[in-house]
């Protein structure tokens, strides 16, 4: 199985993001340098009707300017920051490549315009599978989408976000992504992963939504979903969802 993430795409997009914060920083400095010469160099003296109108000019100018300064600092920082891959994307890349033959590639950390992020998706003859990878530690409990944890006292409260819906929505999101371009009859399936051991997080369940299996168990997990049927879709298949989230192509 091949393990990958799309770097290059990552790396361009970061840089394309870089070129649009400094363009969008030079508007806001360009404004704020106009306003700045409306207060030192006025092009009438106050005692003009219109100067009333002209002071509320510079002090937008000199507000828009900062905002939009600040708004292509923001997507600079977000360039130079945006995670470049995810650690327990590769931790669940590596076990499951002692599992699966070649016919199988699992891609990290995918963010495209149009689909959003998603810690990774696995493509192989039985389709698509989306992950919700996570790295949590406490006993846990789910039913349907509803998810539980167990405080220090033993009382049971909502865990604050349901990976379930999360794993749904990234399902919905790929589907229609792969349907605009002319893959829709390619299955979708999602999955909730947690890299921990059952013994440090075990989590009781009940009817889930989506599969949710520790990294020890996953393989086994899917045999019963995602993995029984092999032959949902053709190599070429693979190859075209593989070139897309990959930007190959």
């Amino acid at each position: 199985m091949l393990n990958l993430a799309p770097s290059r795409a990552l790396v361009r997009r970061a840089y394309q993001l870089t070129q649009l914060g400094f363009a969008v920083a030079a508007v806001g400095i360009f404004l704020l340098v106009l306003a700045a010469l409306g207060f030192v160099i006025p092009p009438f003296p106050p005692t003009h009707s219109a100067f009333p109108l002209l002071h509320l000019a510079r002090v937008a100018g000199l507000v828009a300017g900062a905002g939009v300064l600040l708004g292509g600092a923001a997507l600079v920082i977000r360039a130079w920051t945006q995670r470049r891959d995810n650690d327990l994307a590769l931790m669940t890349g590596s076990y499951l490549s002692q599992h699966l033959d070649d016919s199988f590639v699992f891609i990290r950390n995918v963010n495209r315009p149009g689909l959003g992020y998603i810690d990774a998706v696995l493509i192989g003859p039985p389709g698509a599978l989306v992950f919700r990878i996570l790295d949590h530690e406490g006993s846990l409990a789910n039913e349907a989408s509803h998810w539980m944890k167990q405080t220090s006292s033993g009382e049971w409260t909502p865990l604050g976000f349901s990976p379930t819906r999360d794993a749904v929505v990234d399902v919905q999101h790929l589907r229609r992504y792969l349907a605009r371009r002319r893959l829709g009859d390619v299955p979708v399936f999602g999955v909730v992963v947690f890299v921990k051991d059952e013994s440090v997080v075990p989590v009781a369940l009940k009817e889930p939504v989506v599969p949710v299996a520790h990294l020890s168990t996953l393989v086994e997990t899917l045999q019963n979903d995602y993995l029984a049927q092999r032959d949902r879709v053709t190599p070429a298949q693979v190859t075209a969802v593989r070139r897309l989230l990959l930007e190959e192509a």
